[in-house]
């Protein structure tokens, strides 16, 4: 016992140290995760190299302002961009717009710079780019800013593949089937229109010649991978959503989005196994770039933190439902709706608010891109003539009570969820 008490005292120092640095871990630890609670502004992904690593020291960052998003078809993209114009509307940025409808080129070209530089709607350096078009990185660097920051998102290609023919009216156009098109046409059949075989890697800019060349869509996948800071995954959303807002250092409340777009169920058919086998050979392509970002995906989440991870998706869930309590959100079927917040599909769903405050949420593509052109034009007149924009006077939202009674109703008064949601409801919102 007392050669035992002998050696404790003599590795006193060590046994002192060790406590310490349990103790500072343990601080460190806490440190993150009241830091989930407060702010979603510590860094996850490096500025340039795009490595998925985490520190324990926590660093604080500015909100990204120029940023560049390839928007895949049917892979909840519209979604996303909901989320960036309502950022960009609201912090007065200025957008990449195509002079009419809602995509750059015919998308059966690649984007060039002169799409955007040839505009009237573009005389002002654009802050954002989430606009439709066959993606060509270095055309798209031409005409953003030198600091902007690229992501995009992917979907699983069978899943992807069957909303798509439902949503472009294949079966009109080519008189088959889905299961009589996944059985005759073959995938290398020369592309007529935007629907075809492996739209991910067409969308990503892959020529046509090169479509089913795995190699030369794997080379394509590590330039993708060094080009694009973050790629979503439309099967892993909530928490695609908390790095999206990782990655851009906004706030968790900046990317609350509905579920805009969405084909309707009565649409979606189940194929047969079979069915599935074949078409899974024919999508190789996008099942290669699926299959490299969703393990990528897996990393940056293991890199932000399992728990970290679970604990901000429960926290964006709670600002969710308080935002569709709030809102008074009903789901409804396209030819419900009617004059701007009709979709031009009547295939998907949209949905029907109480009050223009949150308008914006559920706004369709086309009327928020009305929208942003006409208050560009507006920006444009403003700096050629050097004046200051006069104020915007709020609309009139008589039935919309207060914020602060609103909230205190019902019981989210103290909140920080409820604070942050009263600063995204303003009504300078509106419109």
């Amino acid at each position: 016992m007392f050669k035992h008490m002998l050696l404790l005292l003599k590795h006193r120092r060590t046994l002192c140290s060790l406590v310490v640095v349990l103790l500072c871990g343990t601080l460190l630890m806490d440190g993150q995760l009241l830091l989930l609670t407060r702010s979603p502004n510590s860094r996850l992904f490096q500025n340039s190299s795009h490595k998925y690593s985490w520190s324990t020291v926590s660093v604080t960052c500015s909100p990204r302002t120029n940023i560049a998003f390839l928007k895949n078809h049917k892979c909840a993209s519209t979604a996303i961009q909901n989320i960036l114009f309502r950022y960009g509307y609201k912090h007065n940025l200025k957008f990449a717009l195509p002079e009419k409808r809602n995509f750059f080129g015919t998308g059966l070209e690649n984007f060039r710079a002169e799409m955007v530089l040839s505009s009237t709607l573009n005389k002002l350096q654009p802050n954002i780019f989430a606009i439709h078009t066959k993606w060509n990185h270095t055309e798209v660097k031409k005409v953003m800013p030198a600091n902007t920051v690229f992501f995009t998102i992917v979907r699983e290609p069978i899943a992807l593949f069957e909303a798509f023919f439902a949503f472009s009216r294949a079966k009109k156009r080519t008189g088959l089937t889905l299961e009589q098109y996944i059985r005759e046409v073959p995938v290398d059949e020369k592309r007529t229109g935007l629907f075809h075989y492996n739209t991910m890697a067409w969308d990503f800019g892959m020529p046509e010649e090169k479509l089913n060349n795995l190699t030369d869509i794997w080379d394509m996948v590590m330039q993708a991978d060094e080009q694009f800071g973050l790629v979503m995954v439309v099967e892993r959303m909530e928490e695609s959503l908390v790095l999206m807002a990782d990655y851009l250092c906004w706030e968790l409340s900046d990317v609350l989005v509905l579920d805009l777009n969405s084909l309707r169920s009565k649409f979606k058919k189940p194929l047969q196994q079979e069915l599935k086998n074949i078409l899974q050979k024919k999508l190789a392509p996008d099942y290669l770039i699926y299959r490299h970002f969703l393990k990528k995906f897996d990393q940056q989440v293991e890199a932000y933190g399992r728990g970290r991870m679970a604990a901000a998706v429960s926290r964006l869930r709670e600002m969710m439902a308080l935002l569709m309590d709030l809102c008074s959100f009903v789901r409804k079927n396209a030819s419900q709706l009617a004059g701007k917040y009709r979709p031009t599909s009547n295939k998907v769903e949209g949905f029907k608010t109480k009050g223009d405050m949150c308008s914006l949420y559920t706004l369709p593509e086309l009327s928020f891109l009305s929208l942003l052109r006409q208050k560009q034009r507006k920006d444009i007149i403003i700096s050629k003539t050097n004046t200051k924009p006069t104020s915007k006077v709020p609309p009139k939202t008589t039935a919309w009570p207060s914020k602060s009674s609103e909230l205190t109703s019902r019981g989210y008064n103290n909140s920080p969820e409820s604070n942050q949601l009263t600063h995204l409801l303003s009504p300078s919102l509106g419109y």
